[in-house]
């Protein structure tokens, strides 16, 4: 009989224990509070109602192709620079902090923009043959303006004082993103119009002439070089160091402005490094030139999917900062938009069938990647005549991954292994066996459904006092095995199944065709994906309801409205996902990005064939479950300091 196991380990599978923290004493920032997001719109909005005064039309083209230039830039960042490198992962902490907040310099100088066009209006609309006039003495007075200007600034700001004050927010970033430079507070974006403000304003009143293209050409610039400033480019070239090139003191490298960052009391100055070396706050600063693993090593690849519009905007290419958002729905039914995402994905295909997310380091010695087909849910949904094509696809990703880089080991992913498609695996398998190139080259393919099924199991086996629950989807592989494992060790627990078909023989389990029977079980366990609509119809009318959590393990969880209308203030909680402590030597990098969950968690069945490439599986994981294995994984998976999501069963009555 299989039983869940204890959480003592054996010394070969001692548990990885999370380092030691040591609090420091930080002196406490405005950053302690969370800035509300939910009415930037209006902020965005506000100046088109002034549109009676003045040409609100510059203000909105200035806004939006700076908006587009800091996507682009963040865009290229990650996908040259940051996308494979392993060691620079940047914290979800910092993210949704900068995701507040790097807007807002966006916001604030459109409104700047509306109260200067309404006093100075021919400050943003002299004769367009003036342009050029006006574009060269905006140069000159910020070279010989604002930069000593900022230069003194930016040391007035470092007074302890001011920076507790404004500056220590934009310095809570350590390691930067490009559009980090966007990142300060109110107060300090206001320091920054005065002090970048003469760039355009001295030559309006000297001269009696400005441009709003001047303008917005100027803030463009500003942040793509500003931006420059906070990327991880390493320029290392004589040109930019040497002290007899003019360069050296005339425009700055990034590691110069990170090298501010890294000493907080060195390197003041914007673009042009003279005027520290003129005041003596100069320091030479070189980013670590730490060793990866070899670039062509890739010893994984787990093959996913896209799993809709929610997913797209999760990707990094699109930005960065949703990463680890949540699968966002609009207003549209789920099948609408997996059909436009389908249209994007087939239009997509005409340059590229496959996605290639970031590489992750496993365990110090291997490396592994997640590589999507171009395919959505609405090819999955499709006649099964479609079927063979798919599968064909997923054996061309490996026969190139396999040319490539030599890679051997893969993993399938959600519906790439569902039963319909290819038998959990097994056609798959039999096709690599079959094909001219692959035959011989020792590929493995794995699913990870036993992870998975050990990750539910455990998560169901550790409820205090349960003794019955209503299970949505336990029709497949992985429901049957948690539901036979579970009635072998608690021969009394009571399971009612939403099915039309019995998949099971067991005097404890009952079958239902009717949804409304959810209202009944205190705990409800998901494995399938059922509309909203249909969980709305189900409660509706119910006034009594029994029902206090819902353990949901689909990929996508998506959100189920009626569960937090309840009077009962139903718990929708996402199972089915490991969790472990920051910086786990035994994963590095963004393996846990756009999958709709947060920092360092992970879908078992990804993480099943993590275990299987360590342990140097040379077997296929495909077809049925070997429930046998289940407590082999699970006590792996906690010796690697990975476990369940902690669930409080006492918080609801």
């Amino acid at each position: 009989m299989c039983k869940r196991p204890e959480p003592k380990v054996e010394d070969s599978t001692k548990p990885v224990e999370p380092p030691a923290v040591t609090k420091l004493a930080v002196a406490p920032t405005h950053s302690a509070t969370k800035r509300n997001t939910d009415y930037d719109w209006l902020l965005f909005l506000g100046p088109a109602l002034f549109w009676k005064y003045t040409n609100v039309w510059p203000i909105y083209a200035v806004f939006v192709v700076r908006f587009i230039a800091t996507h682009v830039i963040l865009s290229l960042h990650w996908q040259l620079v940051d996308k494979d490198n392993y060691l620079n992962k940047i914290s979800q902490k910092q993210i949704q902090r900068e995701k507040d907040d790097y807007m807002t310099a966006f916001y604030m100088h459109m409104w700047t923009q509306v109260a200067l066009q309404i006093i100075f209006p021919t400050m943003f609309f002299s004769d367009s043959s003036e342009i050029l006039a006006c574009a060269k003495e905006a140069f000159l007075c910020h070279v010989f303006l604002v930069e000593p200007l900022y230069y003194a600034v930016h040391r007035w700001l470092h007074v302890p004082t001011h920076m507790k004050a404004m500056h220590g927010f934009h310095h809570l970033s350590i390691s930067t993103l490009p559009s980090t430079s966007l990142v300060q507070n109110f107060h300090e974006h206001m320091v920054y119009i005065c002090t970048f403000g003469p760039a355009f304003l001295i030559p309006f009143l000297l001269q009696g002439r400005q441009h709003w293209t001047v303008i917005g050409g100027y803030l463009v610039a500003f942040d793509i070089i500003n931006a420059w400033g906070h990327t991880n480019v390493r320029i290392r070239h004589w040109l930019f160091h040497s002290k007899y090139s003019p360069l050296t003191y005339l425009f700055y490298t990034p590691e110069f402005h990170l090298g501010h960052h890294a000493y907080f009391n060195a390197n003041y100055a914007l673009f042009m490094p003279i005027w520290d070396h003129l005041f003596e706050t100069y320091r030479d600063y070189k980013k670590k030139d730490v060793e990866m693993l070899p670039a062509d090593q890739q010893d994984f690849v787990f093959i996913g999917h896209n799993g809709g519009l929610g997913h797209l905007f999760t990707i990094p290419e699109l930005c960065f900062y949703n990463v680890y958002d949540e699968y966002v729905r609009t207003w549209l039914p789920i099948k609408v938009e997996f059909f436009i995402m389908h249209v994007i994905c087939q239009t997509t295909r005409i340059f590229t069938k496959f996605y290639y997310c970031s590489r992750f380091c496993i365990a110090n010695q291997y490396v592994g990647r997640i590589i999507c087909l171009a395919r959505t849910p609405w090819d999955y949904m499709s006649s099964p005549k479609a079927y063979q094509g798919l599968n064909e696809e997923i054996v061309e990703l490996m026969r190139q991954e396999h040319k490539k880089f030599g890679t051997r080991k893969f993993g399938l992913g959600n519906l790439n292994k569902m039963k319909q498609l290819n038998d959990g695996g097994l056609v798959i398998a039999k096709m690599v066996q079959e094909d001219e190139y692959l035959k011989d080259k020792n590929i493995r393919v794995w699913t990870g459904d036993t992870m998975t099924v050990a990750s539910v199991y455990n998560q169901i086996a550790e409820i205090p006092k349960l003794d019955s629950f209503f299970y949505i989807g336990a029709g497949g592989k992985v429901g049957t095995a948690v539901c036979e494992m579970l009635l072998r060790e608690r021969p009394d627990l009571k399971i009612c199944i939403f099915s039309r078909n019995q998949c099971l023989d067991h005097p404890n389990i009952t079958y239902s065709t009717d949804l409304s029977d959810i209202v009944n079980y205190r705990v409800v366990l998901v494995g399938k994906i059922l509309s909203a609509q249909m969980y709305e119809k189900a409660f509706q009318g119910q006034e009594k309801c029994k029902t206090r959590f819902v353990l949901d393990y689909t990929v996508p969880a998506l959100l189920v409205p009626v569960f937090g209308q309840r009077p009962e203030n139903i718990q929708h909680i996402r199972v089915g996902l490991l969790k472990t402590f920051p910086n786990n030597p035994f994963l590095k990098g963004h393996y846990d990005l756009c999958m709709s969950h947060d920092e360092n968690h992970i879908v078992p069945c990804h993480f099943g064939c993590l275990l299987n490439t360590i342990s140097g599986r040379e077997t296929n994981e495909v077809g049925d479950i070997d429930q046998n294995e289940v407590e082999r994984v699970w006590k792996l998976t906690l010796s690697k300091g990975f476990q369940n999501i902690a669930i409080d069963y006492s918080t609801a009555n």
